[in-house]
C-alpha cells in the first residue's frame, strides 16, 4: 500500500479513510473499505459487520458490539502505512468510561472526553479558508456548538450558495467540492458575532481568552462539560445564545448564585414541612446530580460543582445550627453527600458506621442506607468536608478508617 500521505492531528476519522481511498486509487469508499476489509478477514478472525462500508458509520464509538474488531483493522491499517503511535487511531472517536451527568455519555479523543450529544448527525459545516490551506475535514467542525472558525473568525458555511445543499462529506464522499461542482475553498465566508468567536476559540483549547471563567486553566474536557450543564440548565442545544453564555462566563458564578438564591427563597415560601423534615431534592431538584461528573468531579477542573460547593458552604455559615430548623438543616441523601465532599456512597456509609457523620434520621437496624434516601442534614456534610474530606486536589477522596 502506498504510504506518502499526510495525517494531520486535528482531522476527523472519516475525512482520513475517505482521503486514503482516493489516495489509493478507489473512486467509492465503500471498494475501499471492502478490500480493507477483504485483507482482515484473512488474517484475523472476524465478525461480520465489525468494519462498515458506509463511511458515516465508521467510527468506533458507533460500534456496539465489535469496536474491538474495528480497532483491530485500524492497526492492522496503520501498520500498512507503516505509521507510528497509533496515528490513526488517535483521530477515532471511541466509547469513553466517562460520563457527563448520568445522562449524557461521553466519546474519547486522543485524551479528551467530548459529549456524544455536541456531535453533528449529519451535514458537516466547513470552513473555505481551511480547506484552502489543507483540504480535509477538521473533527471540530463536527461538533454542533462550534460555529465559527477559531482561525479565520469567519461563519462556519453550511450550505452551497449555488444549488442551497446542505454539506454532508460522509455521504457525497466530497471534500472540496459541492455534489454541483463548485470548489467549496471559493465561497466567502460570513463573519460571525464576536460571542460565537469567543467559544470557537475557547473549545479549540485557546489559552486566556476572556476575563472569569474562560480565563480559567481548565482541561478542554471540562470546557465542554461546563458549556454542556449550561445549555441543559439555560438554554437548548439548537437554541443557544453565545451571548449570554459568554456573558455568564465573564461573571461566574454570580448566575449560579442568583439562581440558587431565588430557589431558596421560594422553597422557604412554598414548603410545607419545616426544613429539617425537607429534602434537598424537594427544593434544589437535580442541581447535583447534573454537575456530579462534568466530566470530572475534582473540582479544579469542574468549576460547576467547585461553585455549588462554595455557594452551600456560605448558606450554611450564614445559617447556624439554631433551635428553629433554618435551610442549612434540610436532608440529603448519601448520593448528593458523596458528591458534595467528592467521595464515593460507599464511603459516606463507613463514616456513618464508624460515627463520623450522624444521621438525622435513624434507619431501621440492620439495614443499610439507600443512595437516594435523604438521612443527612445539609449542615453536617459541609462540616464533614472542611473537617477531614479536604486535600490538595479535592477529587475523589477516599476516607479508610483506622482498623
Amino acid at each position: 500500500m502506498d504510504t506518502e500521505i499526510e495525517v494531520y492531528p486535528d482531522e476527523s476519522l472519516e475525512s482520513f479513510l475517505l482521503r486514503l481511498s482516493k489516495y489509493q486509487g478507489y473512486e467509492r469508499f465503500s471498494h475501499f473499505a471492502e478490500d480493507i476489509w477483504q485483507s482482515t478477514i484473512q488474517q484475523h478472525q472476524a465478525i461480520s459487520g465489525a468494519f462498515p462500508f458506509e463511511l458515516s458509520r465508521i467510527n468506533i464509538y458507533k460500534a456496539q458490539t465489535t469496536s474491538q474488531m474495528r480497532v483491530r483493522v485500524l492497526i492492522d491499517l496503520e501498520r500498512r502505512l507503516k505509521l507510528s503511535d497509533f496515528g490513526i487511531l488517535r483521530l477515532a472517536l471511541a466509547h469513553s468510561n466517562a460520563n457527563f451527568s448520568s445522562d449524557y455519555k461521553a466519546v474519547h479523543r486522543y485524551g479528551v472526553d467530548y459529549p456524544q450529544a455536541f456531535l453533528r448527525k449529519r451535514f458537516i459545516p466547513v470552513c473555505p479558508k481551511c480547506l484552502d490551506e489543507a483540504p480535509y475535514i477538521r473533527q471540530l467542525w463536527h461538533f454542533v456548538p462550534y460555529q465559527a472558525c477559531h482561525k479565520h473568525h469567519g461563519q462556519l458555511v453550511q450550505r452551497c450558495p449555488e444549488c442551497g445543499k446542505l454539506f454532508d462529506y460522509q455521504s457525497s464522499e466530497l471534500i472540496e467540492h459541492c455534489e454541483c461542482g463548485l470548489s467549496l475553498t471559493n465561497i466567502e465566508p460570513e463573519q460571525e458575532s464576536d460571542s460565537t468567536f469567543i467559544v470557537a476559540r475557547w473549545l479549540a483549547g485557546e489559552k486566556y481568552i476572556e476575563p472569569g471563567l474562560m480565563s480559567q486553566q481548565l482541561t478542554l474536557s471540562s470546557r465542554y462539560g461546563f458549556l454542556l450543564w449550561y445549555i441543559n440548565r439555560y438554554s437548548e442545544l439548537d437554541e443557544i445564545s453565545f451571548d449570554n453564555f459568554v456573558e455568564c462566563c465573564k461573571t461566574w458564578p454570580q448566575k449560579l448564585d442568583a439562581d440558587l438564591d431565588s430557589i431558596v427563597l421560594k422553597a422557604d415560601i412554598v414548603r410545607t414541612r419545616t426544613w429539617s423534615k425537607t429534602y434537598f431534592g424537594e427544593v434544589f431538584g437535580p442541581l447535583l446530580k447534573e454537575c456530579r461528573n462534568l466530566p470530572s468531579r475534582e473540582l479544579s477542573k469542574n468549576p460547576v460543582l467547585q461553585s455549588i460547593v462554595q455557594y452551600f458552604s456560605r448558606l450554611v455559615a450564614n445559617y447556624p445550627r439554631d433551635r428553629t430548623a433554618n435551610i442549612g438543616d434540610v436532608l440529603v441523601s448519601p448520593l448528593e453527600a458523596s458528591t458534595l465532599v467528592s467521595c464515593s456512597t460507599d464511603e459516606i456509609y463507613r463514616l456513618y458506621q464508624f460515627g463520623e457523620l450522624k444521621a438525622q434520621l435513624t434507619p431501621k437496624l440492620h439495614t443499610k442506607i439507600e443512595n437516594h434516601h435523604s438521612v443527612f442534614t445539609l449542615r453536617s456534610i459541609i462540616e464533614l468536608k472542611f473537617s477531614r474530606m479536604c486535600s490538595e486536589t479535592d477529587g475523589l477522596n477516599h476516607y479508610l478508617p483506622e482498623w
